[in-house]
Formats: C-alpha cells, structure tokens, sequence
C-alpha cells in the first residue's frame, strides 16, 4: 500500500504562505480548491473496501439523511499516506441520520437493519439518529447538547476538527460530502481542537491514541473557547 501515498501529493494544492502554518490552516480564511480536495479524500477512504462497501450500500438502509462521519474516513487517510492497510487501528464504522421520529424504538429499527446489511462485513457499524441525541447526551456525558435541524449538522460539535467530515453514498459512483471545517488539516495530517462543546477531556483521550497509532500528526493542544 505504500506507493498509494502519491495519490495526496498528485492532488494536494500548494497554498500561499506555506512557512505560515497558522495563516495557512486559519478556519476564517477562504477554502482553497474544496471540491478537489473532496475528490482526493474520496479517492483515499474508498481504498479502505469496508467504506467503499458501506457507501455502495447505504441506500438500502433507506434511512434519512444518513452519511458515513468521522474516524472511519479521517483514519483511512492517513493510513494510506502512512502506507498501512487503509482499515489498520480503525474501531468501528459510524452512520449518522435525522429521522423526526424521537423514538427510541425507530432508532432500533434502523440498528437492526443496519445490521441486517452489513453483518457479512464483520465490522463494528454504529448507527445513531442525530435528531434525539440531545435527549439522552446529558445523561451519558453530563452536557447540554443542541436540538438539531440535520444529520450533518452535528459535525460542527466533534471534539476535533479533523472528525467533521461526512460522506453520502447516493447510488452507483455518486458521493456528497459535508466538512464545515475543509479537508485540508486532514489531508496535512494536522490535528485541531473545536471548542464548541466543552470537551477538553475527550480530546485529549482520543488524541493521544491517535498520536501512539499515528505518529507523525501534529496534534495542536485544547484551548478554551
């Protein structure tokens, strides 16, 4: 797999002020070239086969405004650029939705198709609807947690930026993505905090397992809001 990390110098944009990390990766500054970098992070997670699968899948689980998020995606990447298998230290594969329905028992009804479709896969597939987690997220962690308005929306709340980026398999080849924060700290393996819930904690847990699994990230300390 190693001669596959071409692939993010072959795409990557050389950006200007490129000794001024701080200017270069700054969240207010206009997004460079975002569609090529959403079609070099395509290319690079589907070398991982369980996210091309789950992707080309998605539509039978007929769930609503449903996306594959987070370290499934992000990890792969780096894997790839590492020259590890792509689903190397990968522990499970998230699925997002929005359904109106609150109820607990919808939401099971999802799980058991979710797992109904993927369990030839072998894999850990977690499912959750986006639309109630505010009513179970203070019990669990402790946290007020926003009513949200869509599935995606829940990205702008990961503890780390790098974790908000979500893909959309549609039919066939066609993908969409969200990623509020861009794609190019994932692809420059640079990690960031996102201070919009308090949770300094967490970050740091799962940081520091990403820095023992990958160590060339650069990993930027919390800071409070």
């Amino acid at each position: 797999m190693r001669r596959k990390g071409h692939i993010v110098n072959r795409y990557r944009r050389r950006l200007p002020n490129a000794g001024d990390e701080d200017l270069l990766f700054a969240d207010n500054l206009p997004r460079y070239d975002v569609s090529r970098n959403a079609d070099t992070l395509i290319k690079l997670v589907e070398m991982n086969p369980y996210n091309k699968e789950i992707l080309r899948r998605m539509p039978l689980l007929d769930a609503p405004d449903c996306w594959l998020v987070s370290g499934c995606l992000f990890q792969t990447v780096w894997n790839v650029v590492d020259g590890k298998n792509p689903a190397d230290n990968i522990q499970d594969y998230d699925l997002i939705y929005f359904d109106p329905d609150q109820s607990r028992e919808a939401e099971e009804a999802i799980t058991l198709r979710t797992h109904n479709i993927f369990q030839d896969l072998k894999i850990k597939i977690e499912i959750k609807n986006q639309a109630r987690v505010h009513l179970w997220y203070k019990g669990t962690y402790g946290l007020d947690y926003p009513s949200l308005s869509s599935a995606t929306e829940a990205l702008r709340y990961y503890p780390s930026k790098v974790q908000a980026i979500a893909l959309q398999g549609r039919g066939g080849s066609r993908i969409s993505y969200d990623a509020p924060f861009g794609f190019e700290n994932l692809l420059r393996q640079i990690v960031r905090p996102n201070p919009a819930l308090p949770l300094s904690e967490t970050y740091h847990h799962k940081t520091e397992r990403w820095k023992g699994a990958w160590p060339q990230l650069t990993i930027h300390p919390w800071e409070e809001r």
